[in-house]
């Protein structure tokens, strides 16, 4: 027969799944196997105890009639930080699912929120649930690059705004990190706009090994090579064009489009291309270095881009290269993070707003040397 535990033992066990179930996704169920006890076991303790929720259907196998109260298991609460934390971000980007919420906490203040308790929050404060149905099960991954730069790719998206009629974002993305390199909008998606937008990268980025296109006019001809071509020859970038009729060769920067669609263009109304130029600007700094994605470990693209691990605590500082800097970590409790613009400026960051601090490197490296 298995060895009797103690009241102080089973109490403990208890405790711990509560703790369990109230941190994280599992169900009540899962969270007793985890622990090593059937949920049958839980409920027959909790009853012997009194500790049984009051909404809870009764399981009493001792005939004990003690009055049940409510289970106050600390893990089961929720702190007004967190709720605010939780409501705000809601209300600020009401995009955000469940899951994704619980992930952006953690990573910009440290805070640990569960998927279920970010639900009960969201439902206390009126805010509507959006949790966007999983997505449809796909064949593996083809590829993913190891490094930065090893691999770019670049498309063209058109929406329509009112009076000013369509417009096109043409972006490039690094396929290991997911970084936006460049981008622009213009009225027509043009061969010589699409290489104003490639100048723009390489100036900031320097040379990537390849280069992934769909096969669109801009960079295939059907009549000897494009000039978008030429020039990826004369730089020594190796041009891969998706094979026909397959879109999802590209799908990283599609789906990129698509969250702008969905969470910036979708979101807000426009009257005019100068507003959504600059929405778009704001948006893509808010992606590259705000925003977790779930196909990097929730990371943002400029931490995997920059070789920065997730760590709320630490200030990282990594340099690869003369004129490349990016500095993240936290400051009173708000992520802060500082870079290189294009004319040598290390611009400062706090909570994802750009503030009014820009230093020169010699004036960086006086603050640190």
């Amino acid at each position: 027969m298995p060895e009797a535990r103690s009241n102080e033992e089973r109490k403990m066990i208890l405790a711990k799944v509560d703790r369990l179930y109230n941190s994280s996704d599992l169900t009540k169920k899962e969270a007793c196997r985890e622990v090593g006890i059937a949920d049958s076991t839980y409920y027959i303790w909790k009853n012997d105890y009194g500790l049984e929720p009051e909404n809870n259907s009764k399981i009493s196998t001792s005939g004990s009639n003690k009055k049940r109260k409510k289970n106050n298991t600390s893990g089961n609460e929720i702190d007004p930080e967190t709720e605010k934390k939780v409501a705000d971000l809601k209300r600020d980007k009401p995009f955000l699912g469940l899951k994704k919420i619980s992930k952006q906490l953690a990573y910009s203040y440290g805070i640990k929120v569960s998927t279920r308790q970010v639900k009960k929050i969201l439902k206390k404060h009126g805010l509507t649930e959006t949790d966007y149905p999983a997505p449809k099960k796909h064949p593996p991954r083809r590829f993913e690059r190891q490094s930065r730069n090893e691999m770019w790719m670049m498309d063209i998206m058109h929406y329509t705004i009112e009076k000013e009629g369509r417009f096109y974002l043409i972006s490039i993305l690094d396929d290991f990190s997911r970084l936006i390199i460049s981008h622009g909008i213009f009225k027509r998606k043009t061969i010589d706009n699409v290489i104003d937008v490639l100048h723009q990268a390489l100036e900031e980025k320097g040379l990537p090994n390849e280069f992934l296109t769909d096969r669109g006019s801009q960079f295939h001809s059907w009549k000897g090579e494009s000039r978008f071509k030429k020039l990826l020859d004369k730089l020594g970038i190796k041009h891969i064009m998706a094979s026909p009729k397959s879109p999802q060769t590209i799908g990283k920067i599609e789906s990129f489009h698509r969250n702008i669609q969905r969470e910036l263009l979708g979101q807000q109304h426009f009257t005019s291309l100068e507003e959504v130029i600059a929405a778009v600007k704001e948006y893509i700094e808010y992606y590259n270095h705000e925003r977790v994605h779930m196909g990097i470990d929730y990371l943002t693209p400029a931490d995997r881009y920059f070789g920065l691990k997730q760590d709320a605590e630490k200030v990282s500082n990594t340099s690869f290269a003369a004129g490349d800097i990016y500095l993240t970590g936290r400051i009173a409790g708000q992520p802060v993070r500082a870079k290189e613009n294009s004319s040598g400026q290390v611009e400062v960051y706090l909570a994802g707003q750009r503030t009014d601090t820009s230093l020169s490197k010699d004036e960086l490296k006086g603050i640190f040397l």
